[in-house]
């Protein structure tokens, strides 16, 4: 696109920085295009932001993942209930589930309200875990706004209370 005159924007940014993420090898890649963008003063939006966290939580360098998470409002940009979930099974992933439950209990103070992808991240990291307990609380707080388990998560809460 350069080499024929015409200036990339940040859709075009964000399908090439999704593309290497979702590469799990080419993170380093689209870090150094990230980096870029950022010195470039182009105005990144919270798309942008979503993709590279996601990249590296599926990198295992969560964090990493977190330090950028944590720096969003400094940036201006508030984070979605996309950020939050990737965040919180990013950490949950990597069997940082106090970790996790902080920043869910940030993102019911704060805003946006968790969904039922929130709920059942944290679920499953707390069945995982033999945490019977947190993971009925958790169940049935879900349950009480509206949303279900999915498939994997009620597969687990199935073997666990058998």
């Amino acid at each position: 696109m350069v080499s024929s005159g015409l200036a990339p924007d940040i859709w075009t940014y964000n399908i090439l920085l999704d593309g290497l993420c979702n590469n799990g090898k080419k993170l380093e890649k689209a870090l150094v295009i990230f980096e870029n963008m950022q010195k470039s003063g182009m105005d990144l939006d919270i798309y942008t932001y979503n993709i590279i966290i996601r990249g590296m939580c599926k990198a295992g360098v969560i964090e990493d993942a977190h330090d950028l998470f944590c720096r969003l409002s400094l940036k201006g940009v508030k984070p979605d209930v996309v950020a939050y979930n990737t965040m919180i099974s990013g950490l949950c992933n990597n069997r940082l589930k106090h970790e996790a439950c902080a920043l869910f209990s940030k993102m019911k103070q704060d805003g946006p309200l968790p969904d039922d992808l929130t709920y059942n991240a944290l679920i499953r990291a707390h069945l995982e875990d033999g945490d019977k307990t947190a993971s009925a609380e958790f169940i049935k707080e879900m349950r009480s706004r509206g949303f279900a388990g999915d498939a994997s998560t009620s597969g687990l809460v199935t073997y666990n209370v058998a």
